[in-house]
This record gives structure tokens, C-alpha cells and sequence, in this order.
């Protein structure tokens, strides 16, 4: 009966080892759904093309007023020349326009999907900021992307704006 008995204890109820080892459907099932809350996350977040312009007003805003604060500082004349294909500073030293230094001066070229048009409807502009920070040459500059527009008043007191 020995041979019996082992057989008996063979098949009694228990844990057994698994053989295989593996993810469960459940399992599977929660990797799915996360990776699928990362990628909606990141669908959410890409930039459209109203963000990206609202975006490049923004700066160009910002822009605009820090050569506005140099000519005060500095006490000399601060241009801003606008060109379908970007914008530049240059500011007046001993009667001659040189480039305005600095990393937030540097020669800016518009996005791909960024267009510029001038107030009066110019495809070029200069807007000029004198020694005590008031505009001779107060205008608005028109940013356009796909169905949206953005626009960027500077006025004859040198107080620059986005919005309508």
C-alpha cells in the first residue's frame, strides 16, 4: 500500500508550482489603460495653432516692452524692424543703428505657420522707441496663424498691448 499512498498524496489539493510564468488579462488590461492616459496626456498638451500664435504674441509683446525699458535706461533711440520672415532690434550709438545685444534681442524669425502683416496692412515695419520711452510711431502689428489673429498695440506713450 506505500505506492498507494504516495499516489494519493500526489493528487491531493494544493498549491501547486505554476510551470509557466506570465501576465494575467487583467494585468494586460491595466498596462493598457494607463498607456492610454499617457497618450491622451500627451495629445492634450502638443500645442495647436492658436497656443503657438497666442504664444509668439506673447513674447513679441514682451519684447517689445524690454526695448521700450533699454531706450529709457540706456537713454538712446530703440527701433524694432518687422519682415514677413521675423523682427530685429537695433538701437541708435554715436548717430548709427547697430544691432541691440543681448540673448532676448537676437534676430527672432517667425514660426512656419506664423504670419505678419503690419496695421496699415505693410508687409514691413519699424516701430521706434525714443530716450524717454514714448513712440513716435505708434502701431499694431497683426499676427495671423490658420483662422486666428493675434494683435500687438504699441502706443505714442510706448505702452505695448496684446488683444484687440
Amino acid at each position: 500500500m506505500p505506492i498507494f499512498a504516495e499516489t494519493a498524496e500526489a493528487a491531493a489539493p494544493g498549491p501547486r508550482p505554476r510551470a509557466t510564468r506570465g501576465f494575467t488579462l487583467v494585468e494586460l488590461m491595466v498596462v493598457l489603460a494607463i498607456l492610454a492616459l499617457a497618450a491622451t496626456a500627451v495629445v492634450l498638451t502638443i500645442p495647436g495653432e492658436e497656443r503657438t500664435l497666442r504664444g509668439e504674441a506673447d513674447r513679441l509683446a514682451a519684447r517689445l516692452a524690454a526695448a521700450r525699458d533699454v531706450a529709457v535706461i540706456e537713454g538712446r533711440s530703440v527701433a524694432v524692424n518687422f519682415a514677413p520672415s521675423g523682427y530685429g532690434f537695433e538701437r541708435r550709438v554715436a548717430g548709427e543703428w547697430q544691432p541691440l545685444p543681448g540673448r532676448a534681442f537676437e534676430q527672432h524669425n517667425w514660426p512656419g505657420d506664423v504670419r505678419f502683416v503690419a496695421g496699415d496692412g505693410q508687409a514691413a515695419a519699424r516701430i521706434l522707441f525714443d530716450r524717454v520711452g514714448t513712440s513716435p510711431t505708434p502701431q499694431a502689428v497683426v499676427l495671423a496663424g490658420g483662422d486666428t489673429r493675434e494683435i500687438i498695440h504699441v502706443s505714442a506713450t510706448g505702452e505695448v498691448r496684446r488683444g484687440e
